[in-house]
């Protein structure tokens, strides 16, 4: 089945009265993806009812799948599944991931929900075949005032949950589903009959039903990809109030940065660099103060996985690593709340004879370097300085540098959990900023704008006093080529991607590097409003052709709304700088950076309250 067959079965068909909405707790991404590829496993993101949380969820969840993997001695699951794996699920301090088979979100999943607590189960007798036959052809015979109809039940939510589920059956089952069925609405015998098959002998889930809010995919995330300097005024604003941001701490989200880059080293008033400290345990004396990988979060999450430890600073003792990794086991497999004490050094990377750089892609090391280079024998016409020359940054590494793989909303959310957990374990705090130079595209239809998993956690982080940078997006414009191999298009509003979408979170599209009033807003960057007609992007700074770091001690040139985003960061970590009192505060700094923008002359869907100022914005208090 193809999308367009399926947002009929929710919607209904263009030429009639069409639902723009859904009301399963199953969102209609996670049946689209199913539905074209009904044989596959994804993986998803399951939000508790706010009356419970992840970890209880996921016990519940590993529960019912042990006894839907037992029903028949096993016979049924291995009939069902044709050998494939179990079903993975792990959580983090707000969702839980489960890589799931349709068979077992339907089965495993779906009856934890609240939704099925009081749409479903209140009306079903039983789940024998044919009971669940009789129901479905009450329901497929409802009419207005018919006596077919079932008490207490939404007929046609429930008819429409039949035949979705019918006619994906109908594919897993490589029974070829006929455009005569889809185009009925009320279900065929032959949905039924998948449909009743499917749920059979289902077990109650008793207490845990009502425990499951919502069911989403796990969305891939990927990057949106010095003369900047003089166009956001970070020159003057250097000269004049001379603000050094020694003290401030930025964590870059992104493919990771080569903290052994020249342009990193710490540096006295005349730019010599600095011995490292004996002792301190960096043999680098870099501004990367701590570089953590989360790409293996998910492993080390997982209970049943072997924990990955090569290349991280628990790997250094082996008999400490022996009791961290019993303790963890130990933990998971009761279902505590993550400890993230114990994953410290399981996610850090030390800087030793053994760190490990990116090894392909530079784009965390390029943004890094926009925010907080520092590198006077740069091998170009001038030295290349970034927005704050003596920041410390955090490297978090939740994009890999190799384009073969990939990444997903579930680690850049551990990630954004694990800083307000480094900044609730201290009297100070240790990260003030948050730069995510990256992209997790947002289907309006499908989600609450702002409201998505990433997005809410964004403003978790947010309210933990963190400022939150985010790149627009880079999908403002649709290419498209014509027959005679020219490029058409058209420009995309209502195109921000997440995070930018949450409100909290300083969104950033891009304009030109230094004729910004000419130009204008970037062809390619993200525009607004926001798909619940919010302002968006906040405001607009330098993206295109930007030079900055590299990987192997070079600079390389790059574009984006990504490169956008650290100019800001950058901007921000000045004002704190300057203004103290301004740390944990970041609506306030959101405030006063918009309100010092320098307007365009360009519609706000566009360009936001205008370019950033960053001059304008330390004079403005």
């Amino acid at each position: 089945m193809n999308r367009e067959q399926i947002e009929e079965l929710f919607y209904g068909k263009p030429e009639q009265q069409r639902r723009f909405t859904q009301d399963f707790p199953i969102l209609p991404d996670v049946w689209i993806e199913y539905g074209k590829a009904p044989q596959s496993r994804f993986d998803l993101l399951l939000t508790p009812h706010y009356e419970s949380d992840a970890s209880t969820l996921a016990l519940l969840l590993r529960e019912r799948l042990k006894i839907e993997r037992e029903l028949d001695g096993g016979k049924r699951w291995k009939r069902e599944h044709q050998g494939s794996q179990p079903a993975r699920v792990l959580f983090n301090e707000s969702v839980v991931l489960a890589t799931l088979s349709f068979w077992e979100l339907l089965r495993a999943a779906m009856p934890l929900t609240d939704w099925w607590s009081r749409v479903v189960k209140p009306i079903v007798e039983g789940w024998s075949i044919a009971a669940l036959t009789t129901l479905a052809h009450k329901i497929k015979g409802y009419q207005p005032g018919s006596t077919k109809s079932v008490a207490g039940a939404d007929p046609k939510l429930v008819q429409r949950l039949i035949k979705i589920v019918g006619c994906i059956e109908c594919d897993r089952h490589q029974q070829e589903t006929s455009k005569e069925m889809l185009a009925k609405p009320a279900p065929t015998d032959t949905e039924i009959k998948f449909f009743a098959r499917v749920f059979e002998g289902l077990s109650d889930p008793g207490a845990g039903g009502g425990k499951l809010w919502s069911i989403s995919l796990n969305r891939s995330a990927s990057t949106t990809i010095w003369r900047s300097r003089l166009t956001v005024k970070a020159d003057a604003a250097a000269r004049l109030f001379d603000t050094k941001t020694y003290g401030i701490r930025w964590a870059v989200f992104d493919t990771g940065i080569d903290a052994r880059h020249p342009a990193f080293q710490r540096r006295d008033a005349a730019d010599h660099i600095l011995p490292a400290v004996a002792g301190s345990g960096d043999s680098f004396n870099s501004r990367v103060v701590r570089t953590y990988n989360f790409l293996p979060i998910k492993d080390l999450l997982d209970p049943d996985t072997p924990m990955p430890f090569q290349g991280t600073a628990a790997a250094r003792d082996k008999k400490k690593l022996r009791i961290l990794r019993e303790d963890l086991l130990r933990s998971l497999q009761r279902g505590r709340s993550i400890d993230w004490d114990l994953l410290e050094p399981l996610l850090r990377v030390p800087h030793d004879k053994d760190y490990r750089p990116p090894g392909f892609d530079s784009h965390g090391t390029h943004v890094a370097g926009i925010l907080a280079a520092n590198w006077p024998d740069a091998p170009l016409k001038e030295p290349l300085r970034g927005m704050c020359p003596e920041l410390e940054l955090y490297d978090i590494r939740v994009l890999p540098d190799d384009p073969r793989d990939t990444s997903d909303e579930f680690t850049i959310i551990a990630a954004l959990q694990f800083i307000r957990h480094l900044n609730a374990h201290k009297d100070l705090m240790m990260v003030h900023g948050v730069n995510l130079s990256l992209s997790v595209p947002h289907d309006v239809a499908n989600y609450a704008c702002g409201r998505t998993p990433v997005c809410e956690e964004c403003e978790r982080v947010v309210n933990n006093g963190v400022v939150v940078v985010t790149a627009a997006g880079n999908r403002g414009f649709n290419k498209l080529r014509n027959s005679e191999g020219g490029a058409l298009g058209d420009y995309r509003y209502i195109s921000i991607t997440d995070p930018g979408n949450a409100d909290g979170v300083i969104t950033v599209g891009s304009t030109h590097r230094l004729m910004p009033h000419n130009y204008g807003v970037s062809y390619f960057s993200s525009r607004g409003p926001t798909g619940d007609g919010r302002t968006k992007p906040d405001l607009v700074a330098p993206g295109e052709r930007i030079d900055s770091c590299s990987l192997n001690n070079y600079y390389e040139t790059m574009d984006g709304t990504s490169m956008a985003a650290p100019h800001v960061s950058g901007a921000a970590a000045l004002l704190i700088a300057r203004h103290r009192e301004l740390v944990g505060q970041p609506r306030r700094v959101k405030e006063i950076l918009c309100r010092s923008a320098t307007d365009l002359g360009r519609e706000p869907r566009f360009q936001g309250a205008g370019m950033l100022d960053v001059l304008r914005a330390l004079q403005s208090i």
